[in-house]
């Protein structure tokens, strides 16, 4: 017999109810269709035994008015907030893509995938908190996977604004999830936005190693244990892990919220500089014979510069790709002025120090726009690997959109499968690519089933750039933009294999890999 509480098939104001997709301690979440849109959209229903509740009502209807307030594309939004004699509910976007929790539990995820998520979760996180709210409920559970790839922050049913009550609730319970709780929040103290950087770190600690830090057979221990114990170290549960990683976990989790950074974005940087692996485990070596699989890489010098071909470069010869060498400088108006653009855009209010940092050259656009990264490093300084992924990400928005054909494209792209899509969005880009650089300069090739590496021969990001370590983010940014675009962003991930400002040769190497890689 149905449950008379469930409201699955039935209509409720302009909103026909399909199917209930699951509860929580507050509400219940139905599927359903917003009548005469015919949208179909989540709708979440205070849970009928709390709707004389007038303390369960107020969070509610809070989190309605705290979800209007915030408008970015790494946080749920809210379409509707309506009141009924029977029921009182929100709606919002239907997000078929599962949960971060949904991820997790099938194991810990690499550097690069983990860094994708944080990333996204720190830039709603932060957007929020720039408004004044703490969500006070950062778990995996409430980070949705959006269809196009993109995390998104949810729940904000607990959020509160940083002026207003942030402690108990009217029974006097601590108010989280244990183990995500920061120790203030357990012993029900005054709270700020830094609980919300402890969830952080907890959530990245349980990325790295698959584990929580802190545990116990009851919420009870686990809450007494992340109080007295002390931050565990990630790299003695997971061997790759590097002892960098321990450094900024130590300082996200500390008991003392004055020893965590100042801000999500401060973190979000720190978790940028941390390398990808343990620099002393040397990786197994694969045999070189098979053209299946290039052998794995070692990590560069962080001295040594030489202008000779880098050892990706050098293994995708030795399979047959064919060296190129352009020497032009000229770059495409319709890209130049998207970069510019995006750059613009990426550096919001500091973007007259940019370009005083790069004292462009309007006759050589390949050295402007080596000079506008180095611009954005000595700007942003911790904070720059992130502006820089964002520069390239709306650079590739912005050349995608000015081109006509774009949707016509996009539609047809994304009838093709799997592997092959990606094989035919490489093949477009690389053409497009070189029509912006007036030559050939890039080549890819599908080194594996789950692998595909594309090389920028001299790189204009690059281009008389030195560094100790992999700096090409602006193309991460491009090729995350460009996988959305083709509906790929939740089933392949981009990395950079090799840097030409590391090796000295300019010659830039990145991996478009499976998840499943």
């Amino acid at each position: 017999m149905k449950d008379p509480s469930d409201l699955s098939g039935g209509r409720i104001a302009n909103y026909d109810i399909k199917e209930r997709l699951g509860a929580g301690g507050m509400a219940v979440v139905y599927s359903a269709i917003q009548q005469p849109l015919g949208r179909e959209v989540a709708l979440k229903a205070l849970a009928p035994s709390l709707k004389n509740d007038n303390a369960f009502l107020q969070r509610f209807e809070l989190e309605a008015k705290t979800l209007a307030r915030l408008d970015h594309p790494n946080i749920l939004p809210i379409y509707d907030f309506v009141v009924t004699p029977d029921v009182i509910f929100i709606t919002m976007p239907l997000i078929n893509g599962g949960t971060l929790r949904d991820i997790l539990d099938k194991g810990p995820l690499d550097g690069s995938t983990a860094w994708r998520y944080l990333r996204e979760v720190g830039l709603g996180l932060q957007h929020a908190h720039d408004a004044g709210i703490i969500h006070r409920d950062l778990k995996p559970n409430n980070v949705l996977i959006h269809n196009d790839g993109r995390a998104v922050l949810a729940d904000f049913g607990l959020a509160r604004s940083a002026t207003g009550d942030t402690r108990l609730t009217s029974a006097g319970f601590a108010l989280g999830t244990p183990g995500y709780m920061a120790p203030e929040q357990v012993l029900g103290q005054d709270l700020d936005h830094r609980v919300d950087i402890y969830a952080m770190g907890v959530m990245t600690f349980e990325m790295m190693t698959g584990t929580m830090p802190f545990g116990g057979a009851t919420p009870v221990e686990i809450a007494i244990a992340t109080v007295s114990q002390p931050v565990p170290s990630a790299a003695a549960r997971k061997a790759m892990l590097p002892d960098e990683l321990d450094a900024v976990l130590a300082r996200a989790m500390a008991k003392d919220p004055k020893q965590r950074p100042s801000s999500v974005r401060e973190l979000v940087a720190l978790l940028g500089k941390v390398p990808q692996r343990r620099s002393a485990v040397t990786p197994v070596p694969v045999k070189t014979a098979s053209p299946a699989r290039p052998p794995a890489q070692p990590e560069p010098s962080p001295v040594a510069v030489t202008s000779s071909a880098g050892p990706a470069v050098t293994t995708l010869e030795q399979m047959g790709l064919p060296r190129l060498q352009p020497t032009g400088t000229a770059v495409a108006d319709w890209y130049f002025d998207s970069a510019m653009l995006g750059a613009k855009e990426a550096a919001g209010p500091a973007w007259p120090r940019v370009q005083a940092a790069a004292s462009p050259d309007g006759q050589n656009r390949v050295a402007t726009l080596a000079a506008t990264t180095t611009a954005f490093e000595i700007v942003f300084e911790g904070e720059s690997a992130q502006r820089l992924t964002e520069w390239g990400r709306r650079t590739a928005e912005h050349g995608l959109g000015g081109r006509p054909a774009a949707a016509r494209e996009q539609r047809a792209i994304k009838l093709v499968p799997g592997r092959k899509r990606v094989a035919l969005l490489l093949k477009g880009h690389v053409e497009s690519l070189d029509a912006m650089r007036g030559e050939p300069a890039h080549a890819w090739r599908e080194v594996d089933a789950n692998r595909f590496w594309v090389v920028h021969y001299q790189n204009p990001f690059a281009a008389g750039r030195h560094k100790k370590d992999k700096a090409c983010h602006f193309w991460i940014g491009s090729y995350q933009s460009l996988l959305r675009w083709a509906g790929l962003a939740n089933d392949w991930l981009v990395d950079e294999v090799e840097c030409g400002a590391v090796t000295g040769s300019g010659d830039c190497v990145f991996a478009i890999r499976s998840v499943k890689a």
